[in-house]
């Protein structure tokens, strides 16, 4: 296994994990206690396992997820599955209705409003948190060529390459902040926000202003600017929810006149 595939494993793992509602400190575990702590594991590597599916798309919204086939795919038995569906139920992945069990949650002009409301504050706090770090120069210095990256494949066509080193490096930011709340609140969301990232990274034109807006955002951090990092943070998150919302909206079409 690569670098690259090493750390999307390890942010999925900690992204599901972390609890909104819980202190960093003693962020406790969203998949269900059992008897033993190895059996704990499985739900949680199905969860994982179909989270990369869900944000990757190969599982598409609506689609059902029924436990049998799980648990003979995984070759497990159908409490593991439970489980792990409910694990991805809290991290906002995944609907389960009575009568009908679980299926992926599909995305909506709803949702992503209300997601980056919080998003963009969130991002902000870490831009500026990061900027005015005594260390935020060694900072800069260390995802340099992260961000150069970025300019070069959003030069290129293949989406999927850029959004997979967009949300790496988004991921790398979090893991710098030493503030473990706002760290926790960060990892609690990225799921959720990773699917709509993905969807408008599609667009080539929202790839190169992503690589520019990344650029300016290391520059300020660079500089100590801790007023124009938290600015350029917030406007580059507020700008994916308003391309998330038009990508939606015309898949939706205009409203029968």
């Amino acid at each position: 296994m690569n670098s690259r595939a090493r750390l999307k494993t390890q942010m999925r793992a900690r992204s599901l994990r972390s609890s909104p509602s819980t202190a960093p400190s003693t962020v406790r575990s969203t998949v269900p206690s059992t008897a033993a702590a190895v059996t704990a594991t499985i739900p949680s590597r199905l969860a994982q396992a179909l989270a990369e599916r869900i944000v990757d798309g190969r599982l598409a919204a609506g689609e059902r997820l029924i436990e049998a086939q799980l648990a003979a795919e995984f070759g497990t038995s159908h409490g593991p599955v439970r489980d792990a569906l409910r694990v991805l139920e809290r991290a906002g992945l995944v609907e389960i209705a009575a009568y009908r069990g679980a299926t992926v949650r599909g995305l909506s002009i709803q949702e992503v409003t209300e997601l980056y409301q919080v998003r963009a504050a969130l991002v902000g706090l870490r831009a500026r948190w990061l900027a005015e770090d005594v260390s935020g120069r060694a900072f800069s210095d260390r995802h340099a060529a992260a961000v150069r990256e970025l300019a070069e494949l959003a030069r290129a066509s293949d989406d999927r390459a850029y959004s997979d080193a967009a949300l790496e490096l988004n991921h790398a930011f979090t893991d710098s902040v030493a503030n473990p709340w706002l760290r926790g609140m960060l990892e609690s969301l990225s799921l959720q926000t990773a699917r709509y990232t993905r969807l408008v990274l599609a667009d080539a034109q929202r790839r190169r202003a992503s690589a520019r807006a990344w650029a300016s955002l290391l520059v300020a951090i660079r500089a100590g600017d801790g007023d124009r990092a938290e600015r350029l943070a917030r406007e580059n998150s507020l700008a994916t929810r308003d391309a998330s919302i038009r990508a939606l909206a015309r898949r939706v079409g205009p409203p029968a006149g």
